[in-house]
């Protein structure tokens, strides 16, 4: 909404203003650009400053002397463009100051500091894409401006695509207006989100890129709606535009939810609850209140749920006070149906370390690095840094540690150059306590192969081992849509396929139903592949009882 009214400073830098009744937000501007706008309370942006009614005396400004950020703002053929919004936004997200070009230029005054800045065409039908400052198309992903005295910040915006569908109930297929459709990047950063209206339509405008499309019900009544009904984000399609281009018809449906709530015993903690999928998968998340309490709605089925501490003081739970996602108890959630679901979380014990290249010392980035109970149940896991380190929480207890590359470079690792899973230590790691574990990594082979039933069928989710002379563990994958991929170093191997739902016999790699009888793989220097490694499992019978 426009301002009530505007009155200007007298010499000695008074005001007066004469408002009507009702609530107001006051802030204070400067014509002549010397000054950053200050807002009342000496707010971080318009939204968070105070309300202002009843008594409203004694409403004073402090100005402060601004620094500058001006550029332009231009489209792919270099020309300016006008009436293009460009904001400055505080790290916590809200808006520090925005304005408008005129022919291409803008000026912003703000205070001394860093600032996201973002161009975005605000009009009834965009041309262009939003984009934050130097390309980037996300608040998360974009850098920070220092504002001191003066900075340029220039932005070339491209053509925007489109995203364009309906909202609808599962069920009754019909429009459900006011559900927020939010657009991410297959890594998980969000870009735009924007809300249906009254006949379930919305519009996402977009650079072009590969998203994942979600819709998600402020209301409470419906579950979190992926795109193509999947059940999670990793497994939802990937929607591809190029500059320019629109998709329409882009559906999603909801169904209405059961709705999982509780309260996680973790003080002064930051906890995070997740209903997970029994595959694994993460099928929604929110976070803990400060009291604890939480409120999940799901669909229709199981879940397990768990809760875990982003401070790591706390170490992970799954419901019912379970260390691992294999060892908890799954929640069946039935529609408009209330489901109590309490944790309580003990104290944390932290590992860090470093992962690093075993020839050149050099730290490697992106490493998942995972603990492994004494049951051999993966407890938890966790991404290295660009800097090579990691810090991971966990229960208390006694674990094996595992280093896997998921880019496919480097060989599965173990700590002090242990070379299968059972060779390794197993660590003591107690409460409130942190203990280095280093990975030293070295690059290896790259393996492929196949899994498939006796009709050819690609089989998805069997376990492949690749196993050491003697029968340990050297490294272990998972097939997706019937093919696999594992890294080695030269040395002989045998091969098994195991299928954890049972449905399926065990089978090593050429036919043989015995560790004893497998075919050993010969992986004999790096990047000398022993040829595409293929799998047939027979499915196992299963009998009904009969009297006799």
């Amino acid at each position: 909404s426009g301002s009530a009214t505007t009155v200007k400073t007298d010499s000695k830098g008074r005001y007066s203003l004469d408002l009507g009744l009702g609530e107001f937000r006051l802030l204070a501007y400067d014509s002549a650009g010397l000054y950053a706008t200050t807002f009342a309370g000496n707010a971080e942006s318009f939204e968070t400053s105070p309300s202002v009614s009843g008594d409203r005396s004694g409403y004073d400004f402090a100005l402060t002397r601004g620094g500058t950020a001006s550029g332009t703002v231009s489209g792919a053929d270099g020309a300016g463009i006008a009436g293009i919004t460009v904001v400055a936004y505080n790290p916590s997200g809200t808006r520090r100051g925005f304005t408008t070009t005129v022919n291409g230029a803008y000026k912003l005054v703000l205070p001394p500091g860093s600032y996201k800045f973002a161009a975005f065409d605000d009009n009834t039908d965009p041309r262009f894409v939003t984009l934050f400052y130097d390309g980037k198309t996300s608040f998360q992903s974009a850098d920070f401006v220092s504002i001191q005295s003066s900075s340029t910040v220039h932005f070339r915006l491209r053509a925007s695509a489109h995203i364009a569908g309906m909202v609808s109930d599962a069920q009754s297929h019909a429009p459900l207006s006011g559900f927020l459709v939010s657009a991410y990047t297959v890594e998980g950063l969000l870009v735009t989100t924007t809300s249906t209206g009254p006949s379930g339509v919305y519009q996402l405008v977009l650079p072009d890129g590969t998203y994942r499309l979600l819709a998600v019900d402020s209301g409470g009544v419906y579950a979190t709606s992926y795109f193509a009904r999947a059940n999670s984000f990793a497994q939802t399609p990937e929607l591809t535009l190029t500059p320019g281009q629109s998709l329409t018809n882009i559906s999603l449906e909801a169904e209405r939810g059961g709705v999982v709530s509780g309260r996680i015993t973790a003080i002064g903690a930051s906890i995070v609850v997740v209903a997970y999928n029994s595959d694994g998968s993460k099928r929604a998340s929110t976070p803990a209140d400060r009291n604890g309490g939480y409120q999940i709605v799901l669909p229709s089925g199981d879940f397990v749920i768990g809760a875990y501490d982003e401070s790591l003081a706390y170490a992970p739970r799954f419901y019912v006070g379970s260390a691992t996602f294999r060892g908890a108890t799954p929640v069946t959630v039935l529609r408009s149906q209330f489901i109590p679901v309490d944790l309580s979380l003990d104290r944390s014990a932290r590992v860090t370390g470093s992962v690093f290249d075993a020839t050149t010392g050099s730290a490697i980035g992106s490493i998942l690095v995972s603990a492994y109970d004494s049951a051999g149940y993966l407890a938890a896991t966790v991404t290295s840094t660009a800097s090579g380190s990691y810090l991971l929480g966990l229960a208390a207890g006694m674990y094996r540690m595992v280093a896997f590359d998921p880019s496919l470079r480097y060989a599965t690792a173990y700590p002090q150059l242990a070379t299968t899973f059972e060779e390794s230590s197993a660590y003591d790691f107690l409460a409130d306590a942190t203990r280095s574990v280093d990975f030293a990594l070295s690059n290896g082979t790259r393996v492929m192969g196949t899994v498939v039933d006796p009709s050819r069928t690609a089989l998805s989710g069997i376990e492949i081992g690749a196993l050491s002379m003697n029968g340990n563990r050297v490294a272990t994958t998972t097939t997706h849509g019937g093919t696999f991929d594992v890294v080695l170093l030269p040395g002989n191997y045998k091969l098994v396929a195991v299928d954890p739902r049972g449905r399926y016999f065990t089978m090593y790699f050429n036919s043989a139903g015995t560790f004893a009888n497998a075919t050993t793989v010969v992986v004999t220097g790096f990047g000398s592949t022993p040829g595409t490694l293929n799998f047939i499992l027979p499915p196992q019978m299963r009998h009904r009882s009969a009297a006799h």
